[in-house]
């Protein structure tokens, strides 16, 4: 059996979203046009939406509908700033409440493969808010890759002679995991992170 050409658009258009293989996109798309057309139109009015009213925020380039974004504006004045790679990495901090400070979203990590060098990232922008807003603590919560541990190294050199405290997020094994289903690097990188007791 032979998809209409539209049909087999819109798989292809659910199939280039991160993570969305080519079954999955085919059910998406089989979905969608079961259902009514008011939901077809509502999903895609509220795509639209999103698109117009939803930008970057200047200051941390976070999602928001307002410049600066409404954790900017609140904690403006704070001086500890998390840098993570993309917006969607500030979630878990703000659902556990375990974080009152800035933010800052690089918008990657180096990955010289992929193409995305330093030029590509929001690094100068990061280095000159550090500075000009007299950031005490840059807290790194860029993941455990070799391309995040790369990042925070330029970023630290960068920052070489600027008196700002630089930490990154503890790595280790976790809670409620086997030991020998852990691969060795993190099982490493737990032992080198030991505390006492």
């Amino acid at each position: 059996m032979v998809e209409p050409p539209s049909l087999e658009k819109l798989v292809q258009e659910f199939a280039s979203l991160p993570g969305i293989g080519k079954k999955t996109a085919r059910r998406l798309a089989y979905f969608v046009l079961t259902r009514p057309r008011e939901r077809a139109e509502a999903l895609s009015n509220t795509i639209v939406e999103a698109c117009d009213k939803v930008k970057r925020c200047s200051q941390c380039h976070s999602f928001a509908e307002e410049d600066p974004c409404p954790i900017c504006k609140a904690r403006e004045g704070s001086r500890s700033i998390c840098v993570v790679e993309k917006f969607s990495d500030i979630l878990p901090f703000e659902n556990a409440g375990i974080y009152h400070g800035l933010y800052f979203v690089l918008g990657g990590v180096l990955s010289p493969l992929d193409g995305v060098g330093p030029e590509t990232l929001h690094i100068p922008q990061l280095i000159q808010r550090i500075q000009t807003e007299k950031i005490e603590e840059v807290i790194f919560a860029l993941g455990s890759s070799p391309e995040a541990d790369s990042t925070i190294l330029l970023i630290d050199k960068l920052l070489a002679g600027v008196p700002v405290k630089r930490s990154s997020l503890a790595r280790g094994i976790p809670m409620g995991s086997e030991l020998e289903y852990i691969d060795e690097v993190t099982v490493l990188r737990a032992f080198e992170s030991r505390t006492g007791i």
